[in-house]
């Protein structure tokens, strides 16, 4: 399966015939919406295929088998997602997705509108295990610019369809927010240290999580953000990596929960949002479809959304087969995710303790068992002692030099 993403910032410019109004004026986001909408009539007929799905939302969000079915399932198609004067085409193949383009423009320069092709990007996404090939896609004669990732409203889109661009987008986005504090926030001694981490929650976090709610993340990523995560809260929490602390105390004198609770918690919520919405609304359907064409090849996979979602509700204890049904209610839905987020925060910090008292005791044992030749691995300099060998060869170099 191939997916290429035609992804657009500001699609249109000055708009001059359609209001009236002299050249460069702001129109009205209602006014404006209704002239895109207008748009989309014109060039209904002319838009091929995009992407198809093959959608089912009478429940069962995990069993994927049921969309197997002929008789209960729905197909779908997005051929273009619009958001003010932002457009995201998406298509199959380059030559749909050279048409759409086409019919943009003509229907765009009928109205007296213009595309700005030097903002406008491809983004192709090939399928595993095949070479990506630049396109020759053109707008108004000009060729548009073939980009590994691309920045829309927020969220990094990559070729390699994963989220390893995004994680580090968000992490420098919420290092530079952060440093823009630091001086008057974070370093001043004036301001209470309750009220650092109040500013922190309020103004680092959100950039940091921001889009975490339809992320599909690994080990590497919550390894990355929560890194990050522990190096803001010791600063305004004045704490050195000579004080020798846990994560886990860090956490606990913050008063925060980690990052893998976070996300899992903003990725429930937007799951049961998603759920309570109506059946013709397109989260819904693209959370309840899988595309039509395309197989997965043998091995192993790339996990799933849907996949992590029941993996959380499974880790929570909470049924995968009636949650559906609970989360139609907001209230409870969201009181059953607040405590599955602090079973989780309590059985992880409990897992690392375990972890903690397993390596000091494997330690102590290693030390104990190499009683007889520690005499080896003494620094006769500083009288230091080193668990290895090489620890003492390389100390040793250095004070030859």
């Amino acid at each position: 399966m191939q997916a290429t993403i035609l992804c657009n910032g500001d699609m249109t410019d000055p708009i001059e015939v359609c209001t009236g109004v002299t050249h460069g004026c702001v129109i009205a986001p209602t006014l404006f919406s209704l002239f895109l909408a207008a748009i989309l009539h014109i060039i209904e007929n002319d838009l091929p295929l995009g992407v198809q799905l093959t959608c089912r939302t009478d429940g069962k969000l995990f069993n994927i088998n049921h969309l197997k079915a002929t008789m209960k399932t729905t197909t779908t198609s997005v051929e273009e997602l619009q958001y003010a004067d932002d457009t995201s085409v998406n298509s199959c193949t380059e030559e749909d997705l050279q048409t759409i383009v086409n019919a943009f423009t003509r229907a765009y320069n009928r109205l007296g509108l213009k595309l700005n092709a030097s903002k406008t990007k491809v983004l192709y996404q090939p399928s595993p295990n095949t070479t990506p090939s630049p396109s020759s896609l053109t707008a108004n004669g000009v060729l548009l610019e073939n980009v590994d990732c691309f920045s829309y409203f927020g969220s990094f889109l990559s070729q390699t369809a994963n989220i390893d661009a995004e994680v580090q987008h968000c992490i420098s986005s919420a290092s530079v927010a952060f440093g823009r504090l630091r001086q008057r926030v974070f370093d001043d001694h004036n301001i209470r240290k309750t009220t650092k981490i109040a500013v922190y929650k309020a103004v680092v976090i959100p950039t940091l999580l921001y889009g975490a709610e339809t992320w599909v993340p690994y080990a590497r990523h919550i390894k990355a953000l929560e890194k990050f995560h522990q190096r803001c809260l010791r600063r305004p929490l004045g704490i050195s990596w000579h004080d020798r602390r846990t994560n886990t105390s860090v956490l606990k004198e913050a008063h925060s929960q980690s990052i893998e609770a976070a996300i899992t918690h903003h990725m429930l919520r937007w799951a049961g949002h998603v759920n309570r919405m109506s059946d013709d609304r397109l989260p819904k359907q693209v959370l309840y479809a899988q595309i039509t064409h395309g197989k997965r090849s043998r091995g192993g996979q790339r996990k799933r959304y849907k996949y992590v979602i029941k993996r959380c509700l499974d880790y929570w204890n909470i049924n995968t087969g009636s949650w559906e049904e609970a989360s139609r209610d907001c209230s409870k839905c969201r009181t059953t995710i607040a405590n599955g987020v602090q079973r989780l925060e309590t059985r992880r910090t409990a897992k690392l303790e375990e972890k903690r008292t397993r390596r000091k005791e494997r330690l102590e044992q290693r030390g104990t068992t190499n009683q007889p030749y520690t005499h080896h691995l003494n620094y006769p300099h500083c009288h230091r002692v080193c668990r290895s060998r090489i620890g003492l060869i390389s100390h040793l170099r250095t004070h030859q030099s």
